[in-house]
């Protein structure tokens, strides 16, 4: 989770042949293809718990938010996965290859000029994720205790400017094995997925967050108000009736 969230290049890519064969009409057009019967959702996987694999079908947090919003639409969805950059760019959405892109992707004012933001679904903040027996009870706590961070991240961005002594890991993966075998005392990284592996993990805890500004929008061509519109009174509702709750409680374990 880079410190603009989801900057890395996508580890599965489709060709551009094959995504235009999924595109929809564009804003400029007339509307969506979620006007003519479909919503298609651009994303990039894997990337849990946001979005990810499973028994052959792409799941996750930003999967069930799009089945929402199909849902309110009364359309089906249909799932396209997409290079990153040409998400956080706005190319995807521009060449119609996709009506929204849901992919933990940070709202930021450089991004806004490319594409139009719903309101913020999700503040991914920065978290500290510990062993039940290492002392550490925050980040006030940490001290001289050594600290695992994934490289390219905000948490390595925030662990170097509070000088702590990180140990940097190419992987999330490897990063929390590290924890789990003692190898590090903390790790710091965003509660999506340090909350993830909390729930999993019963000798694992999150003991602290804190609001690094990081929150995660779905994406809209340039211009698409009324797709946008619609968009957020699906977020209104699922705030309102307590379905964003039990979203983060299945894929998040917060």
């Amino acid at each position: 989770m880079p410190a603009a969230h989801r900057t890395l290049p996508a580890l599965v890519l489709l060709p551009a042949a094959a995504l235009a064969l999924a595109g929809c009409t564009s804003a400029a057009e007339g509307g969506s293809d979620a006007d003519a019967g479909g919503l298609t959702v651009c994303t990039n996987s894997p990337y849990p718990p946001f979005e990810f694999e499973r028994d052959g079908e792409i799941v996750g947090f930003d999967m069930a938010l799009a089945d929402e919003i199909a849902a309110d639409l009364g359309v089906e969805k249909t799932v396209v996965q997409a290079n990153f950059e040409t998400l956080e760019s706005g190319a995807a959405l521009d060449t119609d290859q996709c009506d929204v892109a849901i992919a933990g992707i940070t709202i930021t004012d450089e991004r806004r000029a490319s594409m139009d933001f719903s309101e913020p679904y999700f503040n991914d903040e920065l978290a500290l994720l510990t062993t039940g027996d290492s002392g550490v009870t925050g980040f006030d706590a940490l001290g001289d205790a050594s600290v695992g961070v994934q490289q390219g991240t905000s948490g390595e961005d925030h662990a170097t400017e509070q000088g702590w002594s990180a140990q940097q890991f190419e992987d999330v993966e490897l990063m929390f094995q590290s924890l789990e075998t003692q190898g590090v005392d903390a790790v710091v990284g965003n509660v999506s997925a340090l909350g993830e592996r909390a729930a999993g993990s019963p000798d694992l805890e999150l003991v602290d967050t804190l609001d690094n500004g990081e929150e995660l929008g779905v994406a809209v061509q340039k211009g698409d108000t009324e797709l946008l519109d619609q968009v957020n009174s699906t977020l209104e509702r699922i705030r309102g009736d307590g379905t964003l709750e039990r979203m983060r409680a299945d894929w998040m374990g917060l």
